[in-house]
């Protein structure tokens, strides 16, 4: 049976910046790296609000990129 290691997090946060030409939203992605594993959704999204509160564009989608080593 495999098991799954965590190695690494990145929090990755995508703000508004406006309209496309073709009316789209458009995002300015920013990403958090050496994230703890172990941080819970509830503190990342948290985290991810008080970065937003000192920036200019509102906050659009929050995403959690996690990193896992398998080993057999």
């Amino acid at each position: 049976m495999a098991n799954q290691i965590p190695v690494s997090s990145t929090l990755r946060i995508d703000f508004e910046t406006g309209l496309t030409e073709k009316g789209a939203i458009a995002f300015k992605r920013r990403s958090f790296t050496n994230i703890k594993t172990e941080a819970t959704a509830e503190q990342l999204f948290f985290t991810a609000a008080a970065i937003a509160s000192v920036q200019n564009y509102p906050m659009g989608e929050v995403t959690r990129v996690d990193t896992y080593s398998l080993i057999g």
